[in-house]
């Protein structure tokens, strides 16, 4: 039986963040994680594979923005971790004003909590047998980033697995 691939966030980086109240965002995205396969005898070939960031308001998960991995497609081998990064921007992005408060009250805090969302198409793959494509959704959440006083860049301070949705 197939296992669907797993996910740990390594590293989310968010740097030039700047709110108004406009309800206006800017900022820049660096997320990094580790993929890995857990089949013993299947390698796993990603057709697709999008990385969305979010932030939690109101308990609804807000996309950012979102970037596709590349280069695509490309495939994992049985029990290999497959290092993933992806960059993306927002630049004086309309949203819900209560969004751009919550990022605004999150960082006055020290720190805001962001989500981050693999999507992707998948087959598990042996020789030349292949399955059907699949979709494969990975949640993680909650991503803390500390902004240090007076700073426009923020940091991951601890990694976070991911989980099958």
């Amino acid at each position: 039986t197939p296992h669907f691939p797993c996910f740990h966030v390594t590293s989310l980086n968010v740097t030039s963040l700047r709110t108004n109240t406009g309800a206006e965002l800017t900022a820049k995205f660096h997320v990094e994680g580790v993929l890995g396969n857990p089949n013993v005898v299947l390698s796993v070939r990603y057709e697709s594979l999008d990385l969305a960031l979010s932030f939690d308001h109101d308990d609804d998960d807000l996309i950012i923005s979102s970037a596709p991995v590349e280069p695509l497609p490309f495939s994992t081998g049985a029990e290999t971790d497959t290092l993933v990064r992806a960059r993306f921007a927002v630049t004086r992005r309309l949203f819900p004003r209560g969004v751009v408060k919550g990022i605004t009250e999150q960082r006055r805090r020290g720190s805001v909590l962001f989500g981050v969302t693999l999507l992707g198409r998948v087959r598990f793959t042996c020789g030349s047998l292949h399955t059907r494509v699949h979709t494969l959704k990975l949640e993680c959440y909650p991503l803390k980033v500390v902004f240090p006083p007076n700073n426009s860049t923020g940091r991951l301070v601890s990694t976070s697995d991911c989980y099958v949705v």
